[in-house]
């Protein structure tokens, strides 16, 4: 029978295992022990500390890094954009486009193909503002743009108010005739009420059998290109109006009380108009009947 107070036997030593020895505590100091020990890694960093306070480098904290030094930022600076990237704006011409003045002055005078055409091209030049002188250019147009709208309704009036032809072009009733429909034999009145160095629109006209104070002779044109001024025109007119009654008819030019009148282009219409007309005029009462038929009064 087993003693209940016995001690268990001890089991037998394994022959492959080593007496566990406990692990001693890191960082305590046992009794009886001279120096304090440190796990290994522990003790080589001391060690290393140790040797560099020998060598004169100051220790540096665990764990601390040197703070890494940046330059500026990748990259050169650039600033904003020009208003014309990658092509260089367009140079301005100095000065007023002479083009743009030509359209502005025969745009007032009335020259509408020359106003138009300079207009047009003057635009083009002045383009982005390449040169000043757009605003002279656009008002040549307007211009001309009135001047075009100004005949037009004066040829639509006209139209409405002139007086009928015949075939063989002679005037067959009473009306206004404009000044640029007036043809040889027409017979007018109102002449006397036209002021000298005034513009005449239109003139009453009547058929040649009723009493009229001038008849149409002769038209011709002048053909200098540059405006002559009045007393170059008045001598022209005064020579060859004065030769032209003559051929029309002889005894009209032999009578006394029978002289001649003309109409004559203004300046401003000179580009257009450069005709003159001479008109068989009665000094006194009227005439009636054509000159060319007969020279009584």
């Amino acid at each position: 029978m087993s003693d209940p107070g016995a001690q268990p036997p001890t089991p037998p030593a394994d022959p492959y295992r080593a007496p566990v020895t406990p692990p001693p505590s890191y960082g305590e100091h046992r009794a009886g022990s001279e120096q304090q020990q440190f796990p290994p890694y522990i003790q080589y960093l001391r060690e290393q500390q140790a040797a560099q306070q020998q060598a004169g480098h100051p220790q540096q904290p665990y764990g601390a890094y040197p703070r890494p030094q940046y330059g500026p930022p990748y990259g050169p600076s650039y600033g904003p954009p020009g208003p014309w990237p990658g092509q260089r704006p367009p140079e301005r011409v100095p000065g007023t486009n002479g083009l743009a003045v030509a359209a502005l002055v025969f745009g007032i005078i009335g020259g509408i193909p020359l106003a138009i055409a300079f207009g047009v091209i003057a635009l083009g030049r002045t383009a982005n503002g390449r040169q000043a002188g757009r605003g002279l250019a656009v008002a040549g147009l307007v211009c001309a743009g009135v001047w075009v709208a100004g005949l037009i309704g004066l040829g639509l009036v006209s139209s409405i108010t002139e007086p009928e032809r015949d075939e063989a072009g002679q005037l067959t009733e009473e009306g206004d005739l404009s000044a640029y429909d007036i043809e040889i034999g027409d017979c007018l009145n109102g002449l006397r009420d036209v002021e000298d160095d005034t513009s005449v629109v239109s003139l009453p006209a009547v058929p040649c059998s009723e009493p009229h104070e001038g008849e149409v002779y002769a038209t011709f044109e002048l053909t200098r290109d540059d405006y002559p001024g009045l007393d170059g025109i008045i001598a022209q007119a005064d020579e060859r109006c004065w030769e032209a009654l003559r051929t029309y008819s002889t005894r009209a030019y032999e009578d006394q009380n029978i002289g001649f009148h003309y109409l004559y282009p203004a300046e401003e219409m000179w580009p257009q108009d450069r005709a003159i007309v001479c008109i068989a005029m009665a000094m006194e009462g009227t005439l009636t009947g054509s000159l060319k038929e007969q020279t009584g009064i």
